[in-house]
């Protein structure tokens, strides 16, 4: 009686289960399961294994938790977004510029790690209640293994910190270009960063609860009247489908070269794959290629969404050369481009900030990465250096 009874709660877990997509969920084991690339040995397939059925044995669990919300507190529902989006290739500033902007409370909500990967109402009053937050201040993502050391110190990240949207889509739907770094097999990649490709029904229902775990955040910090700051830069796809519901949102894009960007990036994902995996992803046969030939996609869909789709009047462009060379200077312009008052306090901030990042010490090193295919970006680039400069002095 107990075994049947257990059967029909994961049953229930599963199918009352708001995520993952579970085709992505099968076609990760098929390839773990499968994929005939010798360099992905026993050992690193069983650490993939793990991961997958880990997440199935918790599923029940986050299902009940997902639907306790809906019991306990559906006052969330009435929160409305009225997000900000920043958009740029990866290591061109965002994560600076997102940070810096939320650490403003009175006027942003952004998300921190730990609510993206746990989007439960119930469970973040626990961890207030309990006072754990300070610990998942302290508790940092990377591994303590030396390439999750190179990869923290590129990418500093605690359970605390705020983060991207991208890693809600990772954690709990398993289909992101983030889920790469995890099962680097390079017939995946197009799959996982497929958005569009995915069934119409599919994309809503992402979409849809994406949009209720915003609104849970808004109601968790109590605060639902002010701006949601996301931060999404390596999924542009999904934008399309995010401007039909947010058609008033505001979008701010970073743009840095490709020379530049590619390099840095280039270093990152091959410490945060290692760190994620234990192997190092070049030994990987057609992994490089398949990475460059996405970052070139993704580059041009930037450009068409900024030139073609996004209205001018909603977004503002920044340099990030012109952005790392004056912070103050860039924030106060785009706070006047928001139209949103920018308070002594958080220029005291920013003042903190411009010494904290003058005196930062590196730690890490990468190669210039020029890389044929991203003409067009860097002219569009070249555009945003010359259009924000003549801003600034204006």
């Amino acid at each position: 009686m107990l075994l049947i009874l257990l059967i029909i709660v994961y049953f229930l877990g599963f199918k009352l289960s708001p995520f993952p997509y579970w085709r992505t969920y099968l076609i990760l084991w098929k390839h773990v399961l499968l994929d005939r690339d010798a360099s992905m040995n026993v050992g690193y397939r069983m650490r993939q294994a793990w991961f997958l059925m880990k997440y199935a044995l918790l599923t029940p669990l986050w299902t009940a938790l997902w639907w306790l919300d809906e019991w306990l507190f559906p006052a969330y529902k009435h929160c409305t977004v009225r997000p900000v989006f920043i958009l740029g290739q990866p290591r061109s500033g965002t994560t600076l510029l997102h940070r810096t902007l939320a650490a403003d409370e009175t006027t942003f909500v952004a998300a921190r790690h730990i609510e993206w990967r746990f989007p439960y109402i119930v469970l973040q009053k626990l961890i207030k209640a309990f006072g754990l937050s300070e610990r998942l201040k302290a508790m940092d993502y990377w591994p303590r293994t030396e390439a999750g050391k190179q990869a923290s110190l590129m990418h500093p990240n605690t359970l605390y910190d705020w983060e991207e949207d991208g890693i809600f889509y990772e954690e709990c739907f398993l289909h992101h270009f983030f889920i790469f770094l995890r099962f680097p097999y390079p017939n995946l990649l197009p799959y996982l960063d497929d958005f569009p490709g995915l069934p119409e029904r599919v994309q809503g229902q992402m979409i849809d609860i994406h949009h209720k775990v915003l609104q849970k955040i808004l109601y968790l910090n109590g605060r639902a009247g002010l701006h949601y700051l996301s931060k999404e830069v390596t999924s542009h796809n999904k934008f399309m489908r995010l401007m039909q519901l947010y058609p008033h949102a505001k979008f701010i894009v970073v743009a840095r070269h490709s020379a530049d960007f590619m390099g840095s990036l280039s270093a990152l994902v091959r410490a945060s794959t290692h760190a994620k995996t234990g192997i190092d992803p070049l030994l990987i046969p057609g992994w490089e290629a398949a990475f460059i030939q996405r970052m070139k996609q993704d580059s041009l869909l930037l450009v068409d969404l900024c030139n073609n789709i996004i209205d001018p009047k909603n977004q503002i462009q920044l340099s990030f050369t012109g952005f790392i060379t004056d912070i103050e200077k860039t924030v106060s312009y785009l706070y006047n481009e928001l139209g949103i008052t920018l308070t002594e306090s958080h220029i005291k901030s920013l003042k903190a900030l411009i010494v904290k990042q003058k005196n930062r010490t590196m730690g890490y090193t990468y190669d210039i990465h020029a890389v044929e295919g991203f003409e067009n970006f860097d002219n569009f680039v070249n555009n945003v250096d010359v259009q924000f400069n003549k801003a600034i002095l204006i």
